[in-house]
């Protein structure tokens, strides 16, 4: 899948339905916030803190997909 430098929505043309569109971005957890987790609960946070990470959406992976076919275009990856 082509990764994109942005995390922000982009203009482009679907290479599925051929649409010039804004992508929609959905966040994903990515490999940051799976390590941020792992990290949390080495150092002590086992009463659910280490799930933080999932739910800032700044730490997560963005996947742009299409708003007619809704086929999944780029990724946008934390690291």
């Amino acid at each position: 899948m082509p990764r994109t430098s942005t995390s922000m929505p982009i203009q482009t043309v679907c290479p599925y339905c051929g649409n010039y569109i804004i992508t929609i971005t959905t966040p994903v957890p990515g490999l940051l916030s799976w390590l941020l987790c792992s990290s949390l609960f080495i150092f002590g946070c086992v009463l659910g803190c280490c799930f933080l990470p999932f739910c800032v959406r700044s730490l997560m992976d963005v996947q742009h997909s299409c708003p007619v076919c809704r086929h999944v275009l780029f990724h946008h990856r934390r690291l």
